[in-house]
C-alpha cells in the first residue's frame, strides 16, 4: 500500500497595503512637516514667537483706526506712501496696505510663511513680482536693503529681546515723521545706550556719526498696539 506524502498547506501571502494608504500617509507626513513651524509650546504662548501672526481681526484696527488717526490726509496726485512689515507672516498687512494705495514691502525669515504669503497676495489679485505695489523679501529683517529710511509706516510683531536693537536702528535710519506700529511689545524709550560704531555699521551700514532721531510715543491702544513717531532733530 502506497502512502501519499502529506499535503503541504500553503500559508496565505501577506496582503500589500493599498496604494491609497500610502497616499494618505504621505499627505499626513507632508502636513505634519508643513505645520512644524507653527507649533508653539503652550507655556511659551504668552510671548510673540517668530512663527506667530498678528490676529486677523487686528488688521482692521491698524488700517481703519490707527493709521487714519496718525497719517496726514493725502492730496490727489500725491506720491503713494511706503509701508513695510518686518516679519510679514502670511502677508495680510502687505495685502491690506497695497489695497489702500501704499507701496507695501514685507520681509519674512520663515520659508513656510514666505511661500504661503506669495499664495496669499496672488489670491487677492496682487500678482507679485509683476505687481509694483508689492515687494516680498525672503530673509532677515536686519538686512541693509530694507530701506527703512524711505518708509512712511513701519509695522512689527516681534519679541521683547529685539526691541532695543530695533529702537537703535529706527533712531539712526528711519526718516522724519515715520510712523512705527508695534503689536504687543513696546520700545524701551528710557534706554539711549547706542551701540559702538562697528556694531551700528553692522545693523545699518552707518557709523552713527550723524545725530540720531527721537522716538515719541503717540498712543497705546486697547488692542495691544503701540504707536510711535520718529522725529529728526
Amino acid at each position: 500500500m502506497e502512502c501519499s506524502p502529506p499535503s503541504q498547506s500553503k500559508s496565505p501571502r501577506p496582503t500589500e497595503p493599498p496604494l491609497l494608504l500610502y497616499g494618505a500617509a504621505s499627505v499626513v507626513g507632508l502636513l505634519t512637516l508643513g505645520s512644524l513651524p507653527f507649533l508653539v509650546i503652550p507655556m511659551l504662548r504668552g510671548n510673540a514667537l517668530p512663527y506667530m501672526n498678528i490676529p486677523m481681526s487686528k488688521y482692521k484696527t491698524i488700517f481703519d483706526e490707527v493709521l487714519p488717526r496718525h497719517m496726514p490726509r493725502r492730496r490727489a496726485g500725491s506720491p503713494p506712501l511706503r509701508f513695510i512689515d518686518l516679519g510679514h507672516g502670511m502677508g495680510e498687512a502687505v495685502v491690506n496696505a497695497a489695497q489702500r494705495g501704499y507701496i507695501a514691502t514685507g520681509v519674512e525669515l520663515n520659508p513656510t510663511l514666505y511661500l504661503l504669503s506669495i499664495c496669499n497676495v496672488w489670491r487677492h489679485g496682487l500678482l507679485w513680482p509683476l505687481e509694483p505695489r508689492v515687494r516680498l523679501v525672503y530673509g532677515n529683517m536686519w538686512r541693509k536693503d530694507m530701506e527703512l529710511g524711505r518708509q512712511d509706516v513701519i509695522l512689527m510683531f516681534g519679541v521683547q529681546s529685539l526691541m532695543t536693537r530695533l529702537a537703535e536702528r529706527l533712531r539712526s535710519e528711519a526718516q522724519h515723521d515715520a510712523l512705527v506700529v508695534l503689536y504687543r511689545f513696546k520700545l524701551d524709550l528710557r534706554s539711549r545706550a547706542s551701540p559702538t560704531g562697528a556694531a551700528l555699521r553692522e545693523i545699518t551700514g552707518r557709523d552713527g556719526s550723524d545725530e540720531q532721531a527721537e522716538i515719541k510715543i503717540l498712543e497705546v491702544t486697547e488692542d495691544g498696539f503701540s504707536v510711535y513717531r520718529i522725529k529728526k532733530k
